[in-house]
C-alpha cells in the first residue's frame, strides 16, 4: 500500500534532452528552459543569440507533380539540418497545398520520426484545374530567411469541371502532349554511380509479378529514402513553372517543437490589457483516451503545452482556472500557427488539345479505381492508446451497477460514498473523503479536488450538478492528495458520460481550439495475384504500382516485389532520399508493361 505521506506526482516537465553533442548544446538547453512557455517569442525578448541554434530545413518528395481529380497525391517530407542529415530538433512537421491566393486546400500535421514523415491527399472533384503550391516547413524552420519552407508546384487537371476564364495578367503554363518512344527510357539514371536499381526483366505483362532489387556498390546504403513506381504520363510542362519561395523576415523567434506539438497563448487583464503572471491554464483534448494538461503563465502572461500523445479529436478546450467571480477580470488569447505567405503570381494551365484522348482514358480509369476503393484502400494504423494521467488509481463507480437516481446530488449521496457534494447554489463544492483522514485535519484537506468531466476540467460546478445523472456512465474517485502540473489537489473526481460529449460553457476564459490531429500512419495497399481470389475479377487500373515512403537500408542491398496492373506503358522506378552522410540520392530505372 502506498504511503499516505506520498503524493501521486506526475512529472510533466522533463529535461529537453540531448540535441547535438557540441558546445552549442548548453546554450540551446538554456534557451529551451527559459522560453519553454513560448512557442513564438518577439526577438527583442530573446536574451541569447539565436544563431547558436543549428538550422533545419524541409524537403519534399512526391509521387507525381501532375495529378487528375480523383488521384492521390503522395509525399514524403525530410526534416534536415544544414548537412542534409536528419534534424534532431523538431518533432512536428507541416505540409499544406495552397492556390495562388494562398488559400489552403489541405494542411497536414505530421509527427517526425528519424527526420522524416509522410502522408497523402485525395484530389477532390471540386478542386479546379490549375497550378498549386505544395509547402513543407516546421515551426522552427520559419526562422530561416531564405529557406523557411520548401515549395513544389502541383499541376491539377480536373476533367469534371469546365475551365473558367483566367486573369489577363496570368502567366501561361503549357501542358503539352509528348508521347516519347520507349527507347528514350532505356538508360538507368543515377547521381550515385554505386546505386543500381534492377528488375528481373525489362518487359512484363498485365498483373505480373515484378521483382525489384536495389544495390549499393559502396556497401554503405544506410539512409532514409522513398521508393516509387509509377507510369510515365505523356506530358511535357513548359512556361513559367519554377516556384519562387519568398524570403521571410519577421520580428518573431519560433521555438522548435522539441518533444511534440506546441500549444501556446497569453492571459491578459481586461482592465488594461496587461499580461498576467502565475495564472493556471488547462488544456483538454477530448476522446475516450482524453489528454489533460496544465500550465502556469510566466512573467509575460504566456503559457505553453507540449502534446506528445496521439489523439483523434478535432477540437479542444483551453481554460483559465479561475472562479466565475474572478474570471471576468481576464481574457485568454490563443496563438495562431497560420503560416501566411501571401498571394503568388497567377498562372493559367493551358492544356494541349491533343491530350483529350489520354485525359478521357485516364479519367475513366480513375473513376473505376475509386469505385473499388473499399477493396484496395490502405490500412490506417491507430495511434498508441493514451492511458489517463492518473492511470488506474482510485475507485470507479459504474452507475449501472447501482440503483439509478435522478440527480447528480442524490447520486453522490447514495452511490459515490468516497466523495461528496457540499453546499448549494454559488456555495456548492465537491470534496473527497480521505479514509486516512476521517477528521479532515490533514494538511491538504482544505483544498479542492480536481473535478473532470469527459476529461474537461469542471470549474462551474453547476455544469456537473445540473447534468442528467442517467447519462453518466461512471465516476472515478481518488481520495488522496495528487499533484499535477503546477498545482496540488486534495484528490480527483473524474466523471465519464455515456456519449463522451460534455463541453463546458465557452467564454472569455474558456476557449474552443481547432486542433486537427496528426496524420495517421498507413500500411499501403499491395495487389497480390499470387493466388486466385476475388481480386482477380476486379478491374485494376493502377498507374502507381508501388509507394514505399519509409525505406531504410540495413544492408548493402534491398529486395521487394509488386504486381503490374491492367495499364500498359512505360513505368519509372524512382529512389530518392539522403544517405547517412548527407549525400542526396536520386536513381531511376524503367520497364514496360503490355498485353502479351
Amino acid at each position: 500500500m502506498r504511503s499516505v505521506h506520498l503524493f501521486f506526482i506526475k512529472h510533466k516537465t522533463r529535461f529537453l534532452g540531448r540535441l547535438i553533442m557540441t558546445k552549442k548544446l548548453f546554450f540551446i538547453l538554456f534557451i529551451g528552459v527559459v522560453f519553454a512557455a513560448k512557442a513564438q517569442i518577439p526577438k527583442q525578448d530573446v536574451s541569447v543569440d539565436t544563431a547558436v541554434f543549428p538550422k533545419e530545413k524541409v524537403t519534399l518528395a512526391i509521387n507525381s507533380n501532375v495529378l487528375l481529380a480523383g488521384e492521390l497525391l503522395q509525399y514524403k517530407a525530410f526534416n534536415l539540418n544544414v548537412a542534409n542529415k536528419p534534424s534532431e530538433l523538431s518533432k512536428i512537421l507541416y505540409v499544406s497545398l495552397r492556390n495562388e491566393n494562398d488559400s489552403v486546400v489541405f494542411s497536414h500535421k505530421l509527427k517526425v520520426e528519424n527526420g522524416a514523415a509522410n502522408g497523402d491527399f485525395f484530389i477532390p472533384s471540386t478542386l479546379k484545374t490549375g497550378v498549386y503550391n505544395l509547402i513543407g516547413y516546421t515551426n522552427f524552420s520559419r526562422n530561416n530567411v531564405q529557406d523557411a519552407y520548401f515549395q513544389k508546384n502541383i499541376y491539377v487537371i480536373n476533367t469534371f469541371i469546365k475551365p473558367t476564364g483566367t486573369k489577363k495578367t496570368a502567366d501561361t503554363v503549357k501542358v503539352d502532349f509528348a508521347a516519347k518512344p520507349i527507347s528514350d527510357f532505356s538508360e538507368k539514371i543515377s547521381n550515385a554511380e554505386t546505386i543500381q536499381i534492377t528488375t528481373n526483366k525489362q518487359s512484363f505483362g498485365f498483373r505480373e509479378k515484378v521483382s525489384l532489387r536495389i544495390e549499393n556498390g559502396s556497401g554503405n546504403s544506410e539512409g532514409n529514402y522513398v521508393l516509387s513506381v509509377r507510369k510515365i504520363s505523356p506530358i511535357e510542362i513548359s512556361g513559367n513553372v519554377s516556384p519562387k519561395p519568398k524570403d521571410i523576415t519577421s520580428g518573431i523567434f519560433y521555438v522548435p517543437e522539441l518533444r511534440g506539438e506546441l500549444i501556446s497563448g497569453v492571459v491578459l487583464s481586461n482592465d488594461d490589457g496587461a499580461p498576467v503572471a502565475n495564472k493556471e491554464v488547462s488544456l483538454t483534448i477530448p476522446g475516450k483516451d482524453f489528454i489533460f494538461k496544465m500550465a502556469k503563465t510566466d512573467a509575460n502572461g504566456r503559457f505553453f503545452f507540449s502534446v506528445t500523445e496521439g489523439y483523434d479529436a478535432g477540437e479542444s478546450i483551453v481554460q483559465l482556472n479561475e472562479s466565475d467571480r474572478k474570471s471576468s477580470d481576464y481574457k485568454l488569447i490563443l496563438d495562431k500557427k497560420n503560416f501566411d505567405l501571401g498571394e503568388t503570381e497567377a498562372k493559367e494551365l493551358k492544356l494541349d488539345p491533343n491530350l483529350k484522348d489520354w485525359l478521357q482514358e485516364r479519367s475513366v480509369q480513375v473513376q473505376v479505381e475509386n469505385a473499388y476503393f473499399d477493396v484496395k484502400k490502405d490500412s490506417i494504423l491507430n495511434h498508441k492508446i493514451n492511458p489517463p494521467f492518473y492511470d488506474n488509481l482510485g475507485t470507479v463507480f459504474l452507475l449501472d451497477d447501482y440503483t439509478r437516481f435522478p440527480s447528480v446530488r442524490e447520486t453522490f449521496i447514495e452511490v459515490v460514498t468516497l466523495a461528496a457534494l457540499r453546499g448549494s447554489g454559488e456555495n456548492s463544492r465537491f470534496s473527497v473523503n480521505n479514509a486516512y483522514d476521517p477528521n479532515g485535519i490533514a494538511k491538504f484537506n482544505d483544498i479542492a479536488p480536481l473535478v473532470l468531466m469527459d476529461g474537461m476540467q469542471v470549474q462551474n460546478n453547476d455544469d456537473l450538478i445540473n447534468y442528467n445523472a442517467r447519462e453518466i456512465k461512471s465516476i472515478r474517485v481518488i481520495t488522496q492528495p495528487y499533484r499535477y502540473g503546477p498545482k496540488i489537489y486534495s484528490g480527483i473526481i473524474s466523471v465519464e458520460t455515456k456519449k463522451g460529449d460534455f463541453v463546458p460553457t465557452l467564454s472569455n476564459y474558456v476557449k474552443a481550439l481547432n486542433l486537427p490531429p496528426a496524420v495517421k500512419k498507413k500500411a499501403p495497399y499491395h495487389a497480390d495475384y499470387a493466388n486466385k481470389t476475388t481480386l482477380s475479377r476486379i478491374p485494376d487500373f493502377r498507374v502507381q504500382l508501388l509507394w514505399q515512403p519509409d525505406l531504410t537500408f540495413e544492408e548493402a542491398a534491398y529486395s521487394t516485389f509488386f504486381y503490374t496492373s491492367d495499364v500498359s506503358g512505360v513505368f519509372e522506378i524512382t529512389l530518392e532520399g539522403y544517405s547517412v552522410d548527407g549525400t542526396i540520392i536520386s536513381a531511376k530505372n524503367y520497364f514496360t508493361v503490355s498485353d502479351n
